[in-house]
This record gives C-alpha cells, structure tokens and sequence, in this order.
C-alpha cells in the first residue's frame, strides 16, 4: 500500500468521528444563519480608500452629510396649487416629519418664501398653514412659484401638475443599508402607499428606497431560485443515479457547503449583496459535481451486495476513495482559482463573494470526500435497485456514447474547417468587443414595471434629472469665492448649460439666493440704478455697506418644518448615493445687521411708476427681440424683459451685483462687501452652497443631469468643465465632484475587476496544468478553449446590448473557474488513451466515447444549473445566468473541437509521458 492509501484509510477509519465534526461546524453556522442581514447600498460598493469617496467624505465634512429621500406626486389634469390637494400635502408633511431619523422634509407645504412688503423683507410660508382656498389666495402662490427660477423644476414642473418632496434622513450615506434607515424606509413607502388623492399619482425613490427595494428582491430570489436549482439538481441526479443514496448525498453535500458559506458571512458581520444571491445556486450547480463523482465511483467499484462483510466494503470505498480524491481535488482546485480571482478586485461585493465562494467551493469539497464515504461507511453493504444503472450501461446509455464519438470523429476529420471556425469566432468576438458598453446603470437592474424604475422617467421628464454632479469651488484667499465675477460665471454657467447641454436639468448655487435676496432688497429701486438717484447705501462701522433691512418671519413652525428655498439645490439622484445636504432655514437665523428698514429708499418713495403710451410699449417689445439676437423669444421672456425695464419687484436686480455704478460703488471690492453682508443677513441659511458665512473659502454648486448612463453623463461633464476652464476666472480652482463619481469610479472599478480576474484566473490554471503535466504547453495548450470561449462571451455582450456590468463582469471567470473542468477532462482521457493505445490509431475514438458525454452531460447539467438565474428579479442576474449557460456550451463545445485538432497537429511532449499517479503501484 503506497502513502496515499494509506492517509486515505487513516481518513476513513472513525467515520462517527467524522460525521459528529461535520454535523457539529454545520450547526454551528446554521445557528448564525439568523444573523444575516442585506445592504445593497450603492455607496458601500466603492472602498473607502477611492478617490471618489474621499473627495465625497471631505465635501461632507464641509457642507454636511445626510441622506434624502424623493417623493414625486404627479396630477393628470389639475395643478399641484389646489386646497384640497394642498391640505392633503401637509398631512403627509406632519406624518413624516413624525419619523425616527427625518431631519427635515422639503416640500411645497414646509418652504419658505421670501418677498418685499413695505419697509421689510418678509419671510414666510410659501403656502399659508391654513388655506382658505380663495381665488386671490390661490392667485398668490401661482404667482409665488413663477416669481423665481429656484422653484421651477426643484418644487414643481413647468406646468405645475407635478411636485416633488424631499425628505432627509439624518444619517451617513454608508448608514442607508442599515437596519434602522430600512425601518424608517419602509415606513415612508408604507405612508406614501396609503396616502390617496383623486387624480395624483406618487412615487418614492432615493438611495434607501433603492436598496431596500434591492433587499427585497434578493430575499425573494434566495427563496425562489434556490429550491428550483434544488430540484434541476435532484432530477439529474435521478436520471443519472436512480437510486435514493444517488440523490441524497450530493444534494446533502452541497447544502451543508452552503449553510457554511452564509453562515460565515453572517459570523464575520458581511452583509448579503444582488452578487450573494447567486452564492447557493452557485455551490449547489457547481458543488454538487464534486458529490456525483464520489457517488458514482461508489456504485461503479464498490460490490452492490449485501453479501460482502462490513469490513469489505469499508476497504472498498477506502479504495475507491483513493483514487477519485486527486481528479475531485483538482476539479475543485481549479473551480477554486476561478472564484479567488474574484479577491483581486477594489468592488467591495465582488470581493466579498470570492471570498465566500471560494470558502464554498472548498466546502463542498471536503464534505463530498469525507462525509459521504463516512455515511456509505456507517449505513454498510446494500443490494442494487433492481433498473438502476449498476453494472454493464445500458443499451441506451451505449447508443448515446456512440453517437456522441461518432459525431465528435466526423468533426474531427475536418481539421482545417475547425480552425477556421475557430478564427472566425475570434472575428466575430472582436466586433462584438468593439461594440461592448461598460456602464451600471442602478435602473437597468428592474423590469420597467418596478416602482422605483417608474420614478426615474418622471424625475428626469419633469424637473431636474436624477444624477448629481457637483462642483467645488475655491479661491486663493479667503472671500475670492463671492466675489462678483465669481458668482456671475456661476450665474453665466447655469444660463449656458441649461440651454445648450441638453443632459444638464437644473443647476443652483449660491448665485440662485444672492440674485433673488438682491431682487427683494432693491424692489423699491429705480431700474436705472441707485446711482441714478444719487443715492448711496449706508455704511457700517466698518467700512462695509450694510445691507441693512428688516428680515421678518412667518408663520412660526416646527425645528424640522421650516425650509427655505435654498433647500432645493439638494434635489436629485434617484438611482446611486444621492451626496446632497440640507440647510438650515430662514426662519432659525436671525439678522446680523441693524433693523433700519428701507430707510435709504425714502427719497424715491414719492416716484411713481412710469406709465407708457402704446408705440413705448411696442418700442420695449422690440428692444426686448433686439436683446436677443434674433433667437426666438417667448411670450415668457418679453414680459420678463419688461419687468426689469420697470423694475417690477425688483426684477431689474435679479441679478448678481457686477456694476458698481448701478449700486452707487465706486469698485468691485464694495461689491463683495455687499454680497458679504447679504451673506451675514441670511446667516445660516446657505450651509448648502457655502463653507462659512463670515470668512468664506469654498462654494458648492449642484448640477442634476438628466442621464441614465455614465456615457451621457462624462459627455455633459466634458461640456461643462469645457465652459469652466474658458470663462472663469484663472486664479479659482474648480473641481468636480457628486454621485455621479461614485458612479464613475464604480464603472472604472468593474473594467480592472475583470481584466485582473481574467489574467489571475488563466495564470492560476496555467499553472496548475502545467505543473500537473509537468509542461509550460500543457498550460498553453489547455487555456486555448478557454480564451475563445471568453472572447465569445464578450463579443455575444457587445452584438446583443448585454452592458458589462457588476453582475455581468464576474462571467469570464466563472467560465474559467468551472470551464477548465472540460479541458482537464478531456487532456486527461486523451492522455490515458494514448498511452494505453499508443499504437492504435483509434484511440482518438476511444477518447471521445469516454469523455465526450460525460463533458456534455455536465456542461448542461451546470449550465442549466446558472440558467435558474434567468428567473431572478434582477436584469443583471438573468444576464449572468444566461451568459454562463452559454459559456458552459461554448467552452465544452471548445474542449471537444478544438482541443483534439491542436493535440493532434502540435503532438506534444506531455502526452506520451505518464504522470507520477500512474507509476505508482497500490
């Protein structure tokens, strides 16, 4: 007896013992099976140490960190500015800001308007508490939304039949797959559900809502795919075995692998991801393989009789055990390197799932070899079942093999056709490569149908768009970032952009609050200018005009009610980790400067407004097309020029202040002391847009793109950082930032996942075959079918549409990991054919009859193992399931066309030599 058999009966020699140690480590992880929790957060998916999410984490620090929450109502055919529907809003208001976590909710009902009336500047709700629904009433809020852009496609649609809330939640972005955010989550969703009103329709979306929807989704296909991959399973092994222990065992094997695999996650605190819930159909597919070549190596070696002592059988499976360990050990050692390559990426999910997988697959491993014999060893000798498949194969099971190595024969006659089918595949997948799109886009994971992929389509159609693209910007020294030139190509960036990239929806800033508080302070000025009236605003002690006015508040209202509409720069991005912040509110602050009124206005209260006769009117109108430049000009924009031809409340300022003559100054500095006291007026209440009110160094400003890839979005950020670095001023930085780059680094992420994976994957098994066969072709040669199989794969992606994805960019190494089955199966019956027939030229056939539908039989087996994932809620998951149900056809296809041709033209080396294995003598 060699050393081999003898570790292997000393394995075996206390089957009790090891049957307790298995059932023992199995309920330990099942006791933590309980534990396990899902996070499907988007935001967790970046490691930390991404530049991404450093640049995010440091913008955070700066201007705060919360996570909101999106809720669009839409009516079909009345407006948003209705009693009824405007009372029912407000209910739905106090109903979330009742909640654990909520901050602040932003919405039609809690916002705060600001507007001149008599010698103040009044604070007050948009919409009054108690709405008595007059038309005057009504008239007033309409008129309210139109008097400022800020509102427009951040509050409500152009058309006003639609609005949207923002709800945020006081928690980390890292904090939305939590426990307690799916809890409030829920409960929000469960809110808007029961919130009812005729003709509206509501969506809820955001990151939570997303990843709980994602959570969802994942409990059910665990529930669903496993038991149908189960049954595949059972009924291969039925059709293969017909006999109970057939059956049992391998499904027990890979149970119990899978019960460790989720029960360590679980132990270790890692939470189940979209990429987990493939981890049991997985082991189950591929796992289970390890179980049938012990089992059938059992019932083809070991005596079916209940005649043979205990002891005999014992030493038989001892026997039979001796010799399927090394082929089960190298199938599962190179399934394992597949699903290790999977550690050598940044993707938090992925890595977790190698790590997991690979765990699983050594499992499955060890349970195979050592519970199974014990089980076998315990229960003792038993009878066949009569019309099972002991003994000489059937006639059918003949008939099959035949057909198969004679269809394989005839292929293989045709050498030269072979290769240049094979080169025309490798055409055909360069075309399709060329073609292959790398983007993850979070609303391709759903059918159309799911809730939270409707909400996408109405956000980007009716107001800003759903992605978020930040800009940082800093100055030299502190105050450079208010300075009017600054603010003005901000100001300028929002108009181009709006108009002329059609990704961009909405873009606000600071710039928005200084032209509207510079609006409402100078309502009572002339439009020529405060120049025009020689008069000069007052100046503070310090040298400093003091935009000196009367803030008053309105109605009084809750710490989490009162929303200004400098809130509404933080509107957007339903489908990844959203990045924005909430602000404090107008009526928290309270001004900085004295209350003196409009006293400097008082000279200009005896003017009266001009009044002018029909052909000055016709002569505006025609200055206002002039003003244009021969563009079209909407009825909109001749009133709104009109406005500021007279200065209707104020909107000859809207604006930032860039003239100093118009404001009695003398230079661009006492402009920026302006802005700096509008700055101190305000106080608080521009935390969204700015570091600090008093010595400000950086200024934040909010892009929302209307995107649904990453393609359309880096185009719109090539144009907007085209326009930054021609129109702004040189000595101010300006750095892009948002969740649009998490997005971004994700994609990046994904292409060198999969280029890694793949080279570890094929260096792995090229080192395993080579050492097996003790030669650097026997690695060449083998890896081969599996380079066209995987070139296939992707060219298939690219000429369907299929996007390279987090789910789909794990394919190329499954079908390393497990293809590499075939081509070992194959090398290794050619090999013992060959040296047993070396001088027989048929022992190609005898080859084929052998391996051909054993590597056909499993290739289905496994392929439609994965194919059960094509019933998953998830798109990228019934992609990945068809794809390596595909690549297991291609891959053994390769093994049993290819594989031979390149044996038989090349003739190498390690064929003819025998293995170490075959030398030694039991």
């Amino acid at each position: 007896m060699n050393l081999k058999n003898a570790l292997v009966k000393r394995l075996y020699k206390h089957p009790r013992i090891i049957l307790g140690i298995i059932l023992g480590i199995t309920l330990f992880f099942a006791l933590q099976l309980p534990r396990i929790r899902f996070d499907n957060n988007n935001f967790r998916f970046i490691p930390e140490s991404d530049p991404s999410r450093i640049a995010d984490a440091e913008m955070a620090k700066i201007f705060g960190d919360s996570v909101p929450l999106l809720i669009g109502i839409q009516r079909h055919y009345s407006t948003v500015v209705d009693r009824e529907f405007l009372e029912k809003m407000q209910e739905l208001d106090k109903q979330l800001l009742a909640l654990p976590l909520v901050k602040n909710v932003v919405s039609l009902t809690t916002t705060t308007h600001i507007e001149a009336a008599d010698d103040s500047i009044v604070n007050e709700k948009l919409v009054p508490e108690r709405l008595t629904g007059s038309p005057e009433e009504l008239k007033t809020i309409t008129e309210r939304l139109r008097s400022m852009d800020t509102y427009n496609r951040s509050l409500v649609s152009d058309d006003l039949k639609a609005t949207q809330s923002i709800i945020f939640l006081n928690i980390k972005q890292e904090e939305s797959g939590s426990p307690e955010t799916v809890s409030v989550c829920r409960e929000i969703m469960r809110i808007t559900e029961e919130w009812d009103f005729p003709d509206s329709v509501t969506y809820v979306t955001g990151a939570p809502v997303f990843s709980e929807i994602v959570n969802e989704a994942t409990s059910h296909d665990l529930m669903f795919l496993v038991p149908i991959v189960v049954i595949i399973v059972a009924g291969v092994l039925f059709f293969s075995f017909r006999r109970f222990t057939g059956v049992f065992l391998p499904l027990l094997t890979v149970i119990i692998s899978c019960i460790w695999a989720i029960g360590a996650m679980a132990l270790l605190q890692i939470p189940l991801t979209i990429l987990s819930t493939v981890l049991p159909v997985i082991l189950i597919a591929v796992g289970s393989a390890y179980g049938i070549h012990v089992i059938n190596h059992y019932f083809d070696e070991v005596t079916q009789s209940k005649e043979i002592s205990r002891e005999t059988h014992s030493a038989q499976i001892v026997e039979a055990m001796s010799r399927v360990i090394p082929p089960v050990f190298l199938a599962a050692l190179t399934t394992f390197a597949g699903f290790v390559s999977f550690c050598f990426t940044s993707v938090v999910p992925i890595f977790e799932f190698g790590i997991f997988s690979s765990f699983g697959v050594l499992s499955a491993f060890i349970v195979a070899v050592t519970l199974i014999p014990a089980i076998l060893i315990l229960r003792g000798p038993r009878n066949p079942t009569i019309g099972g498949r002991f003994g000489a194969k059937s006639s059918h099971s003949g008939i099959i093999d035949r057909i198969i190595a004679d269809t394989l024969m005839i292929v293989h006659a045709h050498k030269r056709s072979v290769l240049l089918v094979s080169l025309g595949c490798i055409i055909f997948a360069g075309l399709g490569i060329s073609k292959l799109v790398i983007d993850n886009v979070l609303m391709e994971y759903f059918e159309p149908d799911v809730q939270v992929v409707k909400a996408d389509p109405f956000i980007r159609e009716n107001f800003g768009g759903s992605k978020l693209l930040n800009l940082v910007i800093k100055g030299t020294k502190q105050g450079d970032v208010i300075r009017p030139d600054v603010l003005q190509a901000i100001d300028s960036l929002a108009e181009y952009a709006e108009e002329n990239i059609p990704e961009v929806g909405k873009i606000t800033s600071l710039a928005d609050v200084i032209k509207r508080f510079n609006q409402v302070y100078n309502a009572d000025a002339p439009a020529a200018g405060l120049a025009a009236t020689g008069h000069t605003p007052q100046s503070s002690s310090d040298g400093q005009t003091a935009a000196t006015s009367t803030v008053v508040s309105g109605a009084n209202s809750t710490e989490k009610e009162e929303d200004s509409f400098g809130d509404f720069g933080d509107f957007g991005d339903a489908d990844s980790s959203w990045g924005f912040d909430d602000v404090d509110t107008w009526s928290d602050s309270e001004p900085s400067a004295s209350a003196s009124g409009k006293a400097g206005y008082a000279a200009m209260e005896t003017q009266k407004e001009p009044v002018y006769t029909f052909s000055e009117i016709i002569e505006k109108l025609a200055e206002a097309q002039t003003a244009r430049r021969g563009r079209y000009v909407s009825a909109t924009e001749v009133i709104d020029a009109l406005k500021k031809d007279v200065n209707y409340k104020g909107a000859a300022y809207y604006e930032i202040p860039t003239d100093p003559h118009k404001y009695g100054k003398e230079t661009q500095e006492e402009l920026t002391a302006l802005i700096q006291n509008y700055l101190l007026l305000m106080a608080g209440n521009v935390q969204d847009f700015i570091d600090d009110t008093y010595t400000p160094t950086t200024l934040k400003v909010n892009i929302q793109l209307r995107t649904l890839g990453q393609q359309d979005s880096e185009q719109a950020l090539q144009a907007i950082m085209a326009y930054v670095k021609d129109n702004f001023p040189k000595d101010i930085s300006v750095e892009p930032n948002g969740s649009m780059f998490i997005e971004q680094s994700l994609n990046t992420l994904v292409v060198q996942s999969q280029l890694i994976s793949v080279a570890v994957s094929f260096g792995i098994v090229f080192l395993i075959l080579a050492v097996y066969y003790r030669s650097i072709i026997a690695g060449i040669i083998g890896i081969i079918p599996l380079m066209i199989s995987v070139a296939l794969n992707f060219g298939f992606m690219g000429i369907v549409g299929i996007k390279l994805n987090i789910g789909t960019a794990m394919v190329a190494s499954f079908a390393i990991g497990i293809g590499i089955d075939y081509t070992i199966h194959y090398l290794a019956a050619y090999h013992h054919e060959y040296t047993k027939r070396r001088d027989d030229r048929n022992f190609l056939i005898h080859t084929f009859y052998g391996s051909g539908k054993a590597i056909l039989f499993n290739a289905v087996s496994v392929g439609a193992g994965f194919a059960v994932l094509m019933l998953s809620k998830f798109n990228m998951l019934s992609e990945l399931g068809l794809l390596i149900a595909l690549v297991m056809g291609t891959s053994s296809f390769a093994s049993l066309t290819v594989l031979p041709t390149i044996l038989s033209i090349v003739k190498p080396r390690f064929i003819t030599k025998p293995l170490p294995e075959d030398s030694v003598e039991p």
